[in-house]
């Protein structure tokens, strides 16, 4: 026997109702109301200096940032800074995840472009900031398109580019990046023209840029501590030693410091290590690595 429904337990939505969305408008509208709220009461800051945190995806910046943000003078970003603004293009969002080189015309800023509102980016990124500290500290990837633009807009910016071996990067890319508009992700083609174009990019910029230190992934995890305190020394901060076998929290997993080129390497058959030589053998070349055949 079927039982009868209690309609008091399943109220209908009023017939006025039916086939809208005020519910989920006034929840948008009302967040966003609170979220200008929370910006136009956001004291403006200006530090000692801005540190951008640049390099391909999958390089090390998010380990790079935990390290600099231990210390007790930077102030770092709870995330990335291109998911914290409505100013600039965040890649996920236009379906390019780890990808913006294929839209580079949306992402690359120099100092002569107007580019995205820079009092309401900063208030959107300073609400969210440790406003009593000496470094204000951001990373996003695509920003190493844009370099020179927020050289012109942010106060004494230091850039650190963190570049690791490319034929890892190029195997990550492929394995954390999900395009929604493609079965089975980005080819390793394209994941290595990323790598490669970020570099092309930032090397094109460097000369303008007048605070810029590169370091290297494999260094960085070999003597975590001796890459720290240069970087220290570049943003003029004291010393601040690493504590001995400490973990560090990097996309939701929690150990030492390591470097996890090799578990990236065996990722790549053959045929991917030859696509990723031809499309970014030079470069690699340039920072030192070996030529996979």
């Amino acid at each position: 026997m079927l039982q009868a429904i209690d309609r008091r337990e399943r109220p209908e939505a009023p017939l006025l109702l039916n086939g809208t969305r005020w519910r989920e408008t006034l929840r948008g509208a009302l967040g966003a109301v609170h979220r200008e709220l929370r910006l136009s009461l956001t004291p403006f800051a200006r530090p000692e200096r801005w540190v951008f945190v640049v390099g391909c995806y999958n390089s090390g910046t998010e380990l790079l940032v935990r390290l600099l943000g231990s210390h007790p003078q930077v102030s770092a970003l709870p995330e990335e800074g291109q998911f914290l603004t409505d100013q600039f293009p965040a890649d996920y969002e236009l379906g390019l995840p780890r990808m913006w080189a294929l839209r580079e015309d949306l992402f690359r800023l120099n100092e002569l472009e107007q580019g995205p509102d820079v009092a309401r980016l900063k208030r959107e990124w300073l609400m969210r900031l440790d406003r009593s500290r000496r470094v204000f500290l951001e990373k996003s990837p695509p920003n190493a398109a844009r370099t020179r633009w927020l050289q012109q807009h942010f106060e004494n910016a230091h850039f650190i580019a963190i570049v690791r071996n490319g034929y890892a990067v190029a195997e990550g890319i492929r394995r954390k990046a999900e395009p929604f508009h493609l079965k089975d992700g980005w080819p390793i083609e394209l994941c290595a023209r990323q790598w490669n174009r970020s570099y092309e990019v930032l090397l094109e910029d460097a000369p303008y840029l007048r605070k810029l230190l590169w370091v290297h992934y494999e260094d960085l995890t070999a003597t975590p501590e001796l890459e720290l305190a240069r970087m220290l020394e570049f943003l003029q901060l004291p010393p601040a030693p690493l504590a001995q076998g400490a973990s560090w929290e990097v996309h939701e997993k929690n150990e030492p410091i390591r470097d996890m080129n090799e578990e990236s390497l065996r990722g790549l058959s053959l045929a991917d290590r030859m696509t990723v030589t031809r499309e970014a053998g030079p470069m690699l070349r340039h920072f030192g690595y070996d030529v996979l055949p």
